[in-house]
This record gives C-alpha cells, structure tokens and sequence, in this order.
C-alpha cells in the first residue's frame, strides 16, 4: 500500500482505540495486526488476550490513575455503543472486597480513599449487610466490600469491533496480518508486504517485550496466566441475575482473584469466568508466548482457581468446567507506557492487568502522543513515560 501518515501495529484494545482517535482527528490510518485464529493450534501469529466474552469494568479502584482512566471511558461507553453499533457493556455492578484487618487490610481501604477523593459513587458493605445483598457469595465475615453502580462487564471483542467498525468509517484500512520487522517508519509484514507510514504507534501488549519492534526492550513483566471457566445451565444463571462481578482478597491469602457473573459465549453458552495467581511462568520471547495461547493453560493452576471458586460460592450448580490461555503485562511504573519516542514511533502498551476497561481513553492518550501532544499535561497524575530493560 502507498503511505499513510499512521500504522498503528495491534488491533487489541489500545491499539484499535488510538485508530479510531486517529481516524476520526483526519490522519490516514493503517491498522495492522491479525484476525482472531478460528484455529489457536494452528495460529503461528501474536494471539490477543481480548479474544473473550467478558472482562470486568468499574470505576473505583485503589489508585487514582486508574480510576480517572476508567472513569473517563466509561463515559464514552454509550457513545460507542450507539455509534459503533454493537452492545458491549452491562452496568450490574462492581464489587471489591477484603479483610478488616491484617496486611491485606489496604486492598479496600485504599478503593474508599480512592473514591472518596475523585467524588466517585460507591457503597460500603460489610459484615451481615454484605451477606444479605449478595447470597451468593461466602466472603470472610469481618471482610468489608466497595460496591461500583458503574461497575460489571464488557465484552471485550464487541468493544474492540465497536472501535474498529469507527475507525473504518472515519477511512482507516484495516491490515489483517502481524509486522514482523520496522525499519523507521516502514513495516515489514508476515505475509510480504510493507507499508510505509509518517509514524508508527507499537501498540503489540505482552509481545512489546516477548517480540519488541521498538529497538531497545520496554522494561516489562509478562506472566502467562491461566483463567477458569464454569459452565452454568440457565436456570443457575437466571438465579444469579443479581450477581456483580467481584475482586476479592480470598480469606489467609496476599494476593487478589477476579471472577466475572454469567456471560454467554459465542457457542450460546453460559460461563462465569474466574482468574488470578499468585505466581506464574514468564514469557521469556515471542515464542514462547505465542506457544502458551496454543494451550489451555495450566491444570494445576485450573484446580486451584476451582477450589477458590468453590469456596467463595458453595452453592454454585456447575455444569462442567475448562482452563484457558491468557497474558498479563507488568511494566516498571506499574502504568502503561505511552510515549512518542522519536519521529518515527510512538510506544502504547502494558495494561498491568487493568487497561481493558480503560481502552478507549488509553488509545485517545497514545493518539495523542503520536501527534506530539502533551499527554503528562492531561491532569491523570502521571506522564506515562516508559523504561527500558
């Protein structure tokens, strides 16, 4: 293809987003990465953790960075929706619980703190009041929880498509297969071709690190992690039409798990989805990355995550359950990194295991730096900027 003034490599979240801010600012725009694999087996390409039916939204979250992420595209949510023309999110709240007391004591105290300072609508639930608003759950009995009205979940694909289907309209084309090399501002691309760009946003999550095409490597952490899915009939899901989706510190633990309410997949059935470990192999290069998607994850970390789900919700009636493949990416600052590093390439990735719900104001920011904005100068209260290993 001729030069365009942006390619944006990534078509996950972040990056479908900055198309879109792209686009819509009048720039020409490529968007180059691959199509879901109808076969994972067989996919030798980067794979997306976006590949999925459900993610949690909320608003509140202990650090405010975070939350005024959130906070920002949450308010765009409807927009897209209406605009994109696809139904991504369901409002049915956000729960974040923990102990009272001991060293895992911060985990909601810092939400409240969090809250209260940004003026974000919450309630504080606790002891029998939290058992009776939410019977579905067995948290501690001296745990307190932080309830979100925005919170609950976003189907992750819908959202990204959503994006895409915008940033199309607005003339972005659309390059369905992965960059494998750059060379300034042109891209070398796994079927042969190239495309030469003004300016490139990386825009690649785990594979930033694992396979980086930024020349020196973004300082990042990441994790193959390991997510459980629970089949649920439709009388159980009917049953738990009231249930939020919940971050919790299980009781004796230090570290968090997530569990999403019942989504319906594309094969038409119900799931509730439950992830999180304290420790998991890291993904050394693209490769090995690459290989753990073509898996379904790890069995033992499978039955952990089932005891957990047991125990939080004894009187859950499973169907049947199954493991699957995901990434998680830690950078140094524990923020994306978002920066224009020269004239030739922008840098937009590491989610930190929290961006999906932010997607559309993260890729607004990395439109912004790829246009030389200030994006230290968007009151978020930080810049974003990188480090590299």
């Amino acid at each position: 293809m001729g030069t365009v003034d942006v390619a944006v490599v990534g078509r996950g979240l972040m990056g479908t987003a900055c198309a879109r801010h792209l686009a819509g600012a009048g720039l020409r725009v490529a968007l180059v990465g691959p199509d879901e694999p109808a076969d994972r087996a067989a996919h030798d390409g980067p794979f997306g953790s976006f590949h999925d039916a459900g993610r949690i939204t909320r608003a509140i979250a202990q650090d405010p960075v975070w939350a005024r992420l959130a906070t920002r595209s949450i308010a765009r949510y409807a927009e897209l929706e209406a605009r994109g023309g696809l139904p991504f999110y369901n409002a049915r709240g956000g729960l974040m619980a923990g102990p009272a007391t001991g060293p895992m004591a911060g985990f909601t105290a810092g939400v409240l703190d969090t809250s209260a300072r940004l003026g974000l609508r919450h309630e504080l639930l606790a002891g029998p009041t939290l058992a009776a608003r939410f019977p579905m759950f067995r948290l501690p009995g001296d745990g307190v929880a932080v309830l979100d009205p925005v919170g609950g979940v976003i189907d992750p694909r819908a959202m990204r498509l959503a994006e895409e289907r915008l940033a199309v309209a607005a003339g972005a084309e659309v390059i369905a297969t992965h960059a494998v090399a750059r060379d300034g501002a042109t891209l070398a691309l796994a079927d042969g071709g190239r495309v030469s760009a003004d300016h490139v946003v990386l825009a690649t999550g785990g594979w930033a690190a694992a396979q980086p095409l930024t020349g020196a490597r973004p300082a990042m952490r990441v994790y193959q992690r390991t997510v459980l899915f629970a089949e649920v009939t439709e009388a159980e899901a009917a049953r738990l039409s009231d249930m939020p989706s919940l971050i919790w510190v299980p009781e004796g633990s230090d570290t968090d798990l997530y569990l999403l309410p019942p989504v319906r997949y594309p094969d038409g059935r119900l799931r509730l989805k439950i992830g999180g470990e304290a420790d998991s192999p890291e993904a050394r290069d693209g490769a090995a990355l690459n290989a753990w998607f073509r898996t379904e994850g790890s069995a033992a970390a499978g039955a952990a995550l089932r005891d957990a789900l047991t125990t939080l919700m004894p009187d859950l009636a499973i169907a049947g359950t199954s493991t699957g493949a995901c990434a998680v990416s830690f950078t140094e600052t524990g923020y994306p990194y978002i920066a224009r590093l020269d004239a030739h390439v922008t840098l937009l990735t590491g989610g930190n295991g929290a961006a999906a719900k932010c997607a559309d104001e993260l890729g607004r920011l990395g439109a912004l730096a790829a246009l030389g904005g200030d994006v230290a100068a968007e009151g978020l209260g930080t810049d974003f900027g990188p480090v590299f290993a």
